[in-house]
């Protein structure tokens, strides 16, 4: 029997051992997963938090900078005073930055401020390789908006803010840099440089910050490295980056292990359970059992925390848009509408101004909790970022909405009481409804139906609400209209080109300069200022830029002894395959590249790259001459004269119109001639209107003109009677 019972049990044995060592090992492996889905999850959610701090200390400086005040006091006239007081003293005292510097149009340092001890100009120009490629972003974005040129009818915002940040190692420490644009909010004082000053903000990643972090994110053993170095084996790791993708330093921390922690509570319990199999089995599936609840609580915690807002525990953007679609696509199963409804707080910004951040955190916290306490249970409350927040609410009908509405309106507007003290911000709501007929409109259309109404409730005195009309869409549609319109005359010819004449001093015409035209059939003459930006916003900028030099070029060959002379847009300029096509067009008109003078201005030159010095360098072997366009007015304009093979400069017509009635105008426009002069470049005037100014011109050794004293920009069969004639003009104005 005994023998028996050993033969029976080595074999159990043995397959007792195997399955506690199969068990053993798969229970490795199930911790290993566990710890590097944690790992992951965790990751991802402080690289999150890190983007989220950047954008936070962006909301913090925008108020400073977006205001009508910041405009008078660092750009139409530099008050220190008020720099001291409104910029470093906020953004030092209440942000708790630890470097301020304000640079002028010319990226030059005119204000500085250091917290614990001054900053000089020298501090900046230390540091200018962290701040400049920030500063060139913000620059780059500046270039591409319309200038603001006073209040809007409506009262409402005329800009917004524009922002570029990005992490950077100065003297040994890792700071948030942020770059922002000083603008006007409501157009009570524009912009009068050439360009606006720039606020740069620099927060160190010191202890203080590292603790505040890792309590928000329950982070623990939360350290820095400075550079790209290798975290330990078992720390969780962030690589920071600055602006040109470099690893700055890393954040390390010391994540939960879920799994090996579940390995060491497992360990004995398996070991006790190598004498029989039932409790090996028992035990195991009980572990398995925790092991699958820890995974989907592990993943339910990442998934709440990647759909819900953490100030506030509402569903974000990301649930809200996924709620919506799901409202939208649901519409045809049921009988009642859609509601969306888009809500934004009217006087948050003055709170935070006022009372500081954590003021304004404190604010969005209550507020929130009062808004979801209106909503039902079948209606989604999200918020959507700063003092921003939507509801998506199915079966209801447009009274049902109106109701709602004006709850939330009542709520917004009643006291709120902070640590601060009481304050009132109220709110406008914008209310979009979509009904199963409607349901083609899809949720991207909703949220922006409900967008447009919202800013029409603003718009109307605040702190109510408004219901999306057709109407409101009215400005946008004229504007696609408008945008076909284009595309149809650019295939149809009614873009065409005018030539304007260029003149020496005895009225002989040189050259003439093309210049896009749009007759519309029913608009008539659509000016370029209206035109061309709306080319670039829509894509055509490229189609119109080929129409207009195929166009020049063919004419070009109508006039032996004239040149004439092309824009060429910056983004031209910094395609790489550029010359190539300006190659092909020459070719295909038969045009003589001597014959063509091409005109850059400033921005095109901007950066300096190596593919645009490569197609300057192209154009240039191909024949063509080339212009600087609108002198005076950009960067660096003589910089770029010494390093690229100019062969004019064109004075900007802002220069021109002062001269008879400002010596000032006078000295500048004569400065301008002589550097001409000595660096061997020919120099013509634009915008000449009047016998004085050039008459002046002449005095001062300008000899080359252009403008409607001379000609209106005129058909290319007018040019032909002009050579026909002699090619001389006559005065077309008077002094």
């Amino acid at each position: 029997m005994k023998g028996v019972e050993a033969r029976l049990s080595a074999p159990l044995a043995a397959m007792a051992l195997l399955t506690v060592g199969v068990l053993v090992a798969v229970l490795f492996m199930i911790a290993e997963r566990v710890d590097r889905d944690a790992l992951r999850h965790e990751q991802q959610l402080v690289q999150r938090g890190v983007d989220a701090k950047v954008a936070d200390l962006q909301r913090i400086v925008a108020p400073q900078v977006f205001w009508d005040e910041a405009v008078k006091n660092l750009d139409n006239r530099f008050d220190p005073a008020w720099a001291a007081d409104n910029i470093s003293a906020y953004l030092i005292g209440q942000g708790g930055f630890d470097m301020i510097f304000v640079v002028n149009h010319e990226d030059r340092p005119v204000f500085n401020a250091r917290v614990g001890k001054s900053a000089t100009a020298a501090d900046y120009e230390r540091h200018v390789t962290n701040f400049k490629p920030l500063i060139a972003k913000v620059r780059a974005g500046e270039a591409r908006r319309p200038r603001v040129t006073g209040p809007r009818a409506d009262g409402g915002m005329v800009s917004s803010p524009l922002q570029a940040s990005a992490i950077e190692a100065i003297d040994g420490e890792v700071y948030v840099v942020t770059a922002s644009l000083v603008q006007p909010d409501f157009g009570t004082a524009v912009i009068r440089q050439a360009r606006a000053p720039v606020v740069v903000t620099a927060l160190k990643l010191d202890a203080v910050f590292l603790e505040v972090f890792a309590s928000r994110f329950l982070l623990a053993g939360i350290h820095l490295h400075r550079g790209d170095m290798r975290p330990d084996a078992d720390d969780a790791h962030v690589p920071l980056r600055d602006h040109a993708g470099k690893v700055v330093a890393t954040l390390d921390w010391t994540p939960p292990h879920p799994g090996q922690r579940l390995l060491r509570k497992a360990v004995v319990p398996i070991l006790l359970a190598v004498g029989g199999l039932a409790a090996v089995a028992l035990i195991f599936a009980r572990r398995s059992r925790r092991i699958a609840e820890g995974l989907v609580a592990s993943e339910a915690r990442a998934k709440h925390m990647a759909m819900h807002d953490a100030l506030t525990g509402l569903p974000n953007r990301v649930l809200f848009e996924e709620r919506l679609r799901q409202g939208v696509d649901g519409l045809s199963r049921r009988r009642g509408a859609l509601a969306v409804l888009a809500i934004d707080l009217d006087r948050f910004k003055a709170v935070n101004d006022t009372h500081g951040h954590a003021a304004g955190d404190e604010l969005i916290q209550v507020i929130g909790a009062r808004l979801a306490g209106l909503c039902r249970a079948s209606e989604t409350l999200a918020r959507l970022g700063g003092d921003e927040f939507g509801v998506v609410a199915v079966d209801i009908d447009p009274n049902g909405a109106a109701a709602l509405a004006e709850r939330l309106v009542a709520a917004m507007g009643a006291p709120v009481d902070l640590s601060c003290g009481t304050v009132f911000v109220g709110g406008s709501v914008g209310v979009a409804i979509i009904t199963p007929d409607e349901a083609y409109v899809g949720a991207v259309e909703a949220a922006r139906r409900a967008d447009v109404a919202m800013y029409r409730a603003k718009d109307e005195g605040r702190g109510r609400y408004c219901f999306f009309e057709a109407e409101m869409d009215a400005a946008l549609k004229a504007r696609r209209g408008l945008e076909a319109d284009l595309r149809k005359a650019m295939k149809d010819g009614g873009v065409w080109v005018a030539y304007q004449p260029q003149v020496d001093a005895a009225g002989k015409v040189l050259g003439v300069e093309a210049l896009a035209r749009w007759t519309h059939p029913e608009k008539g003459a659509i000016s370029p200022a209206a035109f061309v930006p709306l080319a670039e916003d829509c894509g055509l900028i490229d189609d119109l830029g080929r129409l207009i030099m195929r166009r020049a070029f063919t004419d070009s060959l109508r006039w032996k002894h004239l040149k004439v002379a092309v824009n060429v847009s910056a983004l031209q300029m910094r395609q790489v395959g550029f010359p190539d096509l300006v190659g092909e067009i020459l070719a295909e008109t038969g045009a003589r590249a001597d014959k063509i003078e091409l005109e850059i201005t400033e921005g095109a030159l901007l950066g300096d790259d190596e593919v645009t010095h490569q197609a300057i360098g192209r154009l240039r072997a191909m024949g063509f001459s080339l212009a600087l366009d609108d002198f005076g007015t950009g960067y660096s304009s003589l910089s770029y004269l010494r390093r690229y093979p100019i062969d004019k400069i064109k004075i900007d017509r802002s220069f021109i119109t002062p001269l008879g009635g400002d010596k000032e105008a006078g000295a500048v426009v004569a400065a301008i001639v002589r550097l001409a002069k000595a660096l061997h470049l020919s120099v013509i005037a634009e915008g000449v209107e009047t016998n004085q100014q050039r008459e002046q011109l002449q005095e001062i050794g300008c000899v080359q003109a252009q403008g409607f004293l001379f000609s209106a920009p005129v058909t290319a069969d007018a040019i032909d009677a002009i050579v026909d004639e002699g090619g001389r003009m006559h005065l077309a104005a008077v002094a």
